[in-house]
């Protein structure tokens, strides 16, 4: 039962805020289910595979798009951590060459670029955020409410890479969910979630998170 619930949680994203009910609420199925004699095979059998069940519970949670204001000021939070590191290194380069040589300087800034598409791909795909994201109270998610995909996140990324970000951020000016062109392309979805609830996960005692801790 423990590793269905895990996969169940998995589908969701971690800062969804009805994601701890959702599971609860399967778990006291599954319990009641055992309890009436039924075997647990065919209880897991009967709701069959968790990701679905996942979508079907949360194509019940309403979706809240927030401003598109809000969402810039999380992106533009986001892009300000690697400018902050990559603008001073790109700024001694051409002061003191010799102090820092082309090529290395060459490295680091690719490493910069990686790193924050790691960054953006990684946060958005595991945890349904990044920092900037995080702060403004927003999460990415499929069109359903379930987590995104790495491919997902990937795509959601490529307008920054061929250089048509001013396109894909304008459909979200018209859009009746505010999404970008390539958000639509992804299926996915940015959406506000209440901020009581990130900081009821984020200070919560351990004893209050061990039946989630155990899905995760």
């Amino acid at each position: 039962m423990q590793s269905y619930l895990a996969q169940l949680a998995d589908a969701m994203p971690r800062m969804m805020p009805e994601r701890e009910q959702i599971v609860a609420d399967v778990r006291a199925h599954i319990e009641e289910d055992m309890q009436r004699g039924e075997a647990l095979d065919a209880v897991l059998t009967r709701f069959g595979d968790p990701a679905n069940l996942a979508t079907s519970y949360l194509s019940e949670v309403p979706l809240i798009s927030p401003s598109f204001w809000r969402r810039a000021v999380a992106t533009a939070i986001d892009v300000a951590i690697p400018t902050a590191i990559a603008v001073p290194l790109a700024a001694l380069g051409r002061v003191s060459p010799e102090t820092l040589p082309l090529v290395p300087a060459f490295i680091g800034l690719l490493a910069i670029i990686v790193g924050f598409i790691a960054y953006i791909v990684v946060g958005d795909s595991r945890f349904g955020q990044t920092l900037g994201k995080h702060w403004l109270n927003l999460l990415v998610v499929r069109e359903s409410g379930a987590r995104i995909s790495v491919g997902q996140a990937i795509v959601r990324l490529l307008p920054c890479v061929f250089h048509i970000w001013w396109i894909d951020v304008i459909f979200a000016l018209f859009t009746e969910r505010r999404q970008r062109a390539f958000e639509l392309l992804s299926k996915t979805r940015v959406v506000a979630i209440d901020p009581t609830h990130r900081r009821y996960l984020e200070h919560r005692p351990s004893a209050a998170g061990d039946q989630t801790a155990q899905v995760q």
